[in-house]
């Protein structure tokens, strides 16, 4: 529980995580002799020796300048699972980011942690406690119940850790957090109370998003709309069968006491004929026995559209928004059909129908107006949506009950301004509509969740007792508190009336059974991680570091997927906003969603989750079914999600280690709306390692034969790559090739500057392909076999190979960590202070004018000449 509760050493948190034994033995770099590329090899050392070193930690220096230093927040993975794709894209992108700052001498601070969250977290435990046990989380009760979900958490809360550092991403450890740690609970506790005290969050009943499976409520953005043209076969959580969706169907409401010439009945389609036990602004027969009375019928414009359906509705305010609120225009009672659990409530109304399902419900309601003449039946309803669980995948029931909320109208104003105004800026710049259309049209946000995982609401109901004063709900931060804070906020008449009684030594408190929406949570995280004081012991004051101040924001950068704008990005730029004074991040960048090879979204029920370290390590099919099995689909997802698994992906995968993965994933951010994920694209980088692997050894085997060394590294000296090559000796294809080198790195630098990551990757890749490899390679054999008839000399060339391999592994660094390092530490010649790591390496590309900007044009033209040359000498 520690280990994920509280700050620690990087050293310590990787060796208590990972079982990293952490000894005094030198910092001996773990370089690998063999002659294939072997990347399990490769990437199985390095990150452990990056961690000893302490390359991951931010530099310390106190001249440093804001422009030097670079912060950035890793989106939290959830605790409960294992990362996906998405996850790696994520990290892929943000290590390449962080690197190539570091490499421009930036001190870099790159925060990881992981989120308690409490749905899926809750049900994870509940699962395994049936599974194991046949106990639910009511047999055990709230503390042992919350005792066995960190004991799940000692067992499987580092399988997220050591994916990423399979990953090679060079996050600070020593920052790592957990938004249940001691450090971050406090900051979450002290912002509702305060958001509280300032009016800001208040308690309310309204008509809420229910889901039946899991229990608890849910937010309007955790709502799938499911779009439908009419009948669709839905299968429902816990559901032995199919339930149909998107049909009208048609029920005659009888009048009461007609007129002689007017209609004795009103026809009226619902597509839930099952909540007409609510049913409260429409006449039924008074002699029925599951209505005392006859109900009226009103006129409502706001609710009523004249031109769908008869342009008649049945009004049930109890599990309907646009209900509920015609219920209050006209001073309708409230009449709830479904408890908590989605079956019809126990009320001597409907006693016919006490404990059935919801959907069960409707059919005999059915059967019942069939058999009464009253059911016209059903035809297809058009297009419309089913609202589903994004959670759970249950079909939401609107349910009437009391929750908290925040205000968030002028938050989002500030938030939306911030954008408007440059104080927060997005890439790519389409997503400024999508803000300032959701901030504009936001909602007040429900914020409690019915569930006993997660930072608990400090909120508490204080009652007096012998005494007719009102209950007060508080935030407090104790119970005590909470009594002192409830006296406080009653009137004077209240207060006198109440010391009559006894004094407040009467009030008794009940602390709020929810917890907070873990989004609540997520949204204060910029502040805990970059705006904590530990001399006042909080983050929720205005912003008082100086990097920040001059910055402008909590942090540099924050890289997430689309999917979550409104989720965490604008729930941050809310929160963050308002209480440090400054936005959360300067420039929040936004990657697409990953989907498999088809375009659909991954899912574990459709068996197309794929695992990086899956990818990484290699998996057959029966291990992947295996994965399947191991986790908490039903036996119905199982089957379904085992048949496509085998579908997609007969074989399993193949070896390709975490820098084809990384380097294919990096090319993928050119799809801005999506990426379709194949694993074929992942094999086609794998040959890139490869030959990159390849070249670095027909180069240094014949620099070895020559008597040639890789250029010196060392700190503090202006590098000169090229050093040492007579202009004179060089020919056309010399200078080509550092006239392309040169294009490609402007291009490089260019587009790592503004995000531009598989434009910098592409321009690398097809550099060692085309110019390095396919031609200048090949026409260097000629002089090197001594078969040259270009005038070539042999040490020229090979001192321009290894000074274009310097730069070549430098620019992909940032990409692949692991072969990157490999190489050059096999490459580079160091004299005892140099640098260590090609982490350390400068970008020095700049200070290495190859070849004059005047002449690049001429060696473009001349090298025209090379890919005929090249193929001559292949054919030598």
């Amino acid at each position: 529980m520690a280990s994920l509760s509280h700050r620690a050493s990087a050293a310590t948190a990787a060796s208590r995580h990972q079982g990293i034994a952490i000894g005094k033995r030198e910092y001996v770099a773990p370089v690998h002799k063999f002659e294939k590329y072997c990347p399990e090899t490769i990437e199985s050392d390095w990150y452990e020796w990056w961690l000893r070193r302490g390359l991951f930690m931010p530099k310390q220096s106190k001249g440093m300048d804001v422009d030097d230093k670079f912060t950035m927040l890793l989106p939290p993975p959830n605790v409960t699972g294992v990362l996906h794709i998405g996850h790696a894209l994520t990290l892929s992108i943000q290590d390449a980011f962080a690197r190539w700052c570091r490499m421009h001498g930036k001190s870099v601070n790159w925060v990881p942690g992981s989120d308690h969250a409490g749905i899926s977290m809750q049900s994870v435990v509940e699962k395994k406690l049936w599974r194991d046990l046949r106990q639910s989380r009511h047999d055990l009760g709230r503390e042992q119940f919350s005792r066995e979900a960190w004991r799940w958490l000692q067992v499987h809360g580092s399988r997220i850790k050591e994916q990423t550092m399979r990953l090679g991403a060079s996050v600070n450890w020593e920052e790592e957090y957990f938004t249940m740690d001691s450090q971050h609970s406090r900051v979450v506790r002290e912002a509702f109370i305060r958001l509280y005290d300032a009016g800001l969050i208040y308690r309310d009943t309204k008509i809420v998003n229910w889901s039946c499976a899991l229990q608890s409520v849910i937010s309007d953005i955790e709502v799938n709309k499911m779009p439908t043209e009419g009948q669709v076969l839905l299968d429902i959580p816990g559901g032995d069968s199919r339930v149909e969706f998107g049909m009208l169907h048609a029920i005659e409401f009888p009048i009461i006491d007609p007129p002689s010439d007017g209609p004795h009945s009103v026809r009226v389609e619902t597509t839930r004929p099952e909540t007409m036990l609510g049913d409260v602004a429409l006449a039924f027969n008074s002699t029925d026995a599951r209505y005392s009375q006859a109900i009226p019928i009103v006129c409502d414009d706001t609710l009523v559209d004249p031109e769908f359906g008869t342009g008649v509705v049945k009004v049930t305010p109890a599990h309907d928004e646009s209900d509920y609120a015609c219920a209050q225009r006209h001073g309708l009672p409230i009449v709830r059909v479904f408890g908590t659990d989605g079956t019809v409530v126990n009320d001597s109304q409907f006693s016919n129908y006490a404990g059935i399902g919801r959907w069960k419900v409707r059919q005999n309601i059915i059967d019942e107006l069939v058999a009464a003449g009253a059911y016209l039946g059903k035809r297809d309803a058009g297009p419309s949506f089913i609202p589903k669980c994004s959670r759970s995948g249950d079909i939401i029931e609107p349910m009437l009950m009391p929750q908290w909320y925040i205000r968030c109208r002028g938050l989002a104003q500030q938030a939306d301004e911030l954008v408007k105004s440059g104080g927060i800026r997005l890439v790519p710049d389409r997503q400024r509509a999508t803000w300032h259309s959701w901030m504009s049209n936001i909602e007040d946000w429900c914020i409690s969740r019915q569930l006993w995982w997660g930072h608990r609401i400090p909120a508490y109901q204080v009652s007096w007792i012998n005494c007719t004063v009102r209950d007060v709900w508080v935030a407090a931060s104790s119970q005590d508190e909470a009594r002192d804070k409830a006296f406080n906020s009653l009137s004077a008449t209240e207060r006198v009336m109440l010391e009559e009684a006894g004094g407040v030594a009467l009030g008794t408190v009940t602390e709020d059974d929810d917890v907070l929406d873990t989004w609540f949570s997520a949204g204060l995280l910029p502040l805990t991680a970059f705006n904590f004081d530990k001399e006042e012991g909080t983050a929720l004051l205005p912003a008082r570091a100086t990097d920040i101040i001059r910055r402008g924001a909590l942090s540099s950068l924050l890289e997430t997927g689309q999917d979550i704008l409104f989720f965490w990005v604008a729930r941050m730029a809310m929160l963050c906003t308002y209480f440090a004074r400054v936005p959360p991040f300067a420039t929040a960048l936004l990657h697409p969603m990953v989907r498999d090879m088809q375009g659909r979204k991954m899912s574990k029920s459709l068996g197309n989750v794929i695992n990086p370290i899956d990818i990484i390590d290699g998996a057959g099919l029966p291990r992947l079914q295996q994965t399947l099995r191991e986790g908490y689909l039903s036996e119905h997802e199982l089957e379904i999600s085992t048949r496509e698994l085998k579908k997609l992906y007969p074989v399993g995968f193949q070896r390709f280690g975490a820098d084809a993965l990384r380097f294919t994933l990096l090319l993928y951010t050119q799809q801005t709306q999506q990426i379709n994920m194949s694993v074929d694209a992942v094999k086609a980088s794998y040959h890139f390692c490869n030959k990159l692997w390849n070249t670095f050894r027909f180069v240094h085997m014949h620099a070895s034969e020559l008597g040639l060394g890789a250029p010196q590294a060392a700190p503090n000296v202006k590098h000169e790559l090229f050093a040492g090559i007579d202009k004179a000796q060089m020919t056309v294809f010399d200078r080509a090739l550092l006239s392309r080198l040169h294009c490609t790195l402007e291009t490089y630098q260019r587009a790592m500057a503004i995000y531009r990551f598989a434009v910098a990757a592409e321009a690398v890749r097809d550099f060692v392909h085309g110019d390095l490899c396919d031609r200048y390679i090949e026409v260097s054999k000629l002089a090197l076999f001594g078969k040259d008839a270009t005038g070539q000399e042999p040490r020229v060339a090979i001192k321009i190979l290894l000074g274009t391999l310097d730069i070549v592994l430098r620019s992909l660094h940032p990409f692949m960590p692991f072969l990157s390092e490999e190489l050059w530490q096999q490459h580079a010649r160091r004299d005892a202070s140099g640098e260590m790591s090609i982490m350390e390496c400068k970008w020095v590309v700049s200070e290495n004018k190859i070849v004059a900007h005047d002449s690049i044009a001429e060696e473009e033209n001349n090298a025209s000449i090379m890919p005929a040359v090249a193929s001559t000498a292949a054919l030598c």
